[in-house]
Parts: C-alpha cells; sequence; structure tokens
C-alpha cells in the first residue's frame, strides 16, 4: 500500500520528487501547497496526482510530508505547521535541504514526528530533463533513524544511491555543491564574457567552449583532478599569468580575483605533479601574490 505524500513548497525539486515517488507507485501525492495557488495547480499538472491548496489549513493528513521551500523558510514552516496539529505522532517529516540540518524540524519532532532530510546532489535546472536522469543520483541522507527506515526505501527505489552524512558537515558538503555546480556555472560565464571581448561572438564561443570543457571534466573523473590540470600554471609560465591578470584586471576585476583564486589552487595541484621546477612555480606564486 503507497503511503500518503503532502508537498509544501513544490518548486523544481518538490514537484520532481513528487513525480518520481507519484511515479513509482511508492506514494500517492495528496496536498500540494504553494502561497501562490498558480505554482501549486502548475505543481500538481507536472505530478499528474494532488490537490492544490494555498495555506497550510486545507491540508489534510498524511503518512509523509515533503518540505521543499527555500533554506531560510524551513524552521518557520516548520513551526507553522506543527501548531496545526496535522502532522501526527510516527508521521515522516522530510526536506530537502543540502545545508540545513533535520534538527530544523523540531517543533514537528516534539510532536512525535519522524524527522530527516534527504539531499539529492543533482541539478534540478529542468524539472522535466530530471525525471528522466534521476536515476543514479546521489543523496545525502541524516536524521531519525525510523525517519530514515521509512524514506531510504522509497528512493532506492528511484534508482538513488544513499549516502549517509553527518549534520555538522552539511554547511561544508553543501558549499562543494555550489562551488562545483552553481560556481561552475558562474564561470561558464565568466568565460564567455572574456570570450566576447577578445572579439569571438557569445554562441560561437560557446560552441567552442563545449568540446574543452567536455574533454576537461572526463580528465578529471578519468585522471583525478592533479594529472587532468594543464596550462600556464602547470607549466610555470609565470609571463602568460602577468599578461592575463593584467588583461583581466582591465576588463573586469571580478573576474580578475576568480582568476587569481583558482590559479592559486592550480598551483596546489602543479607542485603535486612534480613535472615543472619549484623555482618556476615559485614565480608563479609570486605572480599571484603580488595581484593580491
Amino acid at each position: 500500500m503507497s503511503n500518503t505524500l503532502n508537498i509544501i513548497g513544490p518548486g523544481r525539486v518538490g514537484r520532481t520528487l513528487g513525480a518520481l515517488l507519484q511515479s513509482a507507485g511508492s506514494c500517492a501525492v495528496q496536498d500540494v501547497l504553494s502561497a501562490e495557488i498558480a505554482t501549486a495547480q502548475s505543481a500538481v499538472a507536472f505530478i499528474g496526482a494532488g490537490r492544490a491548496v494555498r495555506v497550510l489549513r486545507e491540508m489534510r493528513a498524511a503518512d509523509l510530508w515533503l518540505l521543499t521551500t527555500h533554506d531560510a523558510a524551513i524552521a518557520a514552516t516548520a513551526t507553522a505547521l506543527a501548531a496545526t496539529s496535522v502532522v501526527r505522532k510516527g508521521d515522516v517529516v522530510f526536506h530537502c535541504s543540502g545545508s540545513q540540518p533535520s534538527a530544523m524540524l523540531a517543533p514537528l519532532a516534539a510532536q512525535g514526528a519522524l524527522v530527516a532530510s534527504v539531499h539529492p546532489l543533482k541539478s534540478f535546472a529542468d524539472p522535466a530533463l530530471a525525471l528522466k536522469t534521476f536515476k543514479g543520483t546521489y543523496c545525502a541522507i541524516e536524521g531519525d533513524p525510523e525517519a530514515l527506515q521509512r524514506v531510504t526505501p522509497l528512493f532506492e527505489q528511484l534508482g538513488a544511491r544513499i549516502t549517509v552524512i553527518d549534520p555538522a558537515g552539511k554547511t561544508l558538503y553543501h558549499a562543494a555543491g555550489v562551488l562545483v555546480c552553481n560556481d561552475l556555472t558562474a564561470l561558464m560565464e565568466a568565460g564567455l564574457r572574456v570570450y566576447e571581448h577578445a572579439g569571438i561572438e557569445r554562441t560561437t564561443a560557446q560552441m567552442m567552449m563545449e568540446p574543452l570543457v567536455r574533454e576537461t571534466m572526463d580528465n578529471i573523473f578519468a585522471l583525478g583532478t592533479t594529472r587532468a590540470l594543464t596550462g600556464p600554471v602547470a607549466r610555470g609560465d609565470a609571463d602568460v599569468l602577468v599578461r592575463q591578470l593584467a588583461a583581466l584586471n582591465a576588463l573586469d576585476p571580478r573576474i580578475a580575483d576568480a582568476y587569481r583564486a583558482l590559479n592559486h589552487i592550480a598551483l596546489d595541484l602543479a607542485r603535486t605533479q612534480g613535472g615543472t621546477s619549484a623555482t618556476a612555480l615559485d614565480a608563479v606564486a609570486k605572480i599571484l601574490e603580488k595581484q593580491q
């Protein structure tokens, strides 16, 4: 028998997980809440099940409660939900924040609910695409053991790979995800802007970037970051860095700062590679420091 599932905050993550759990037959989506009724209605249409509601008092009791609000709203939502008394003892309430612990749901736990956090390490930029590619997604979980016993099989049925995380490490865990996902996107945008100012039309620049970026990603995951590093830092080419930093500073100091910060880390990798003389790498280090 499937669990009834209520969703609060049906953005891209909420509607994707709702659709996945509904289609797997493990959950029957019941009530979907958003302050904007049109958002709730859109989510219900995407999920293919459920009833759109606008306020907590309209929600019915459910076996599972999925909170996919913004991180800053989790605590307030938990407090407001607890005040309705609609969550029963033994019901499971879980959120999908990568940076906040399940302890944010303490008001509900105090009433006997089982609380947890399940964070899919995945980009949900396009929910329709996320539906098709969710299988194999790593999900970091933590919370009440009983809650985890209930939600883990649901996500495993979706093809998720489950890893347990210490709540104390979630801030750094999430920061790592921001660096390799969100900030990677920002880095690609920075590259596009620099290409444009070099005289290459943006659409052409994006096409030029794609094989280089994909090959770099392939090398990173096949060889590791140390062996995958190439370029002026790896070669100890300080003169190139001097000219590029000067040009980037003139173009946009923020991009120059990002270039400098990333190349400090690249320098660590270059030293580990061991293929370039310490003298040359020391010269690179001085250039990076001089530009601070």
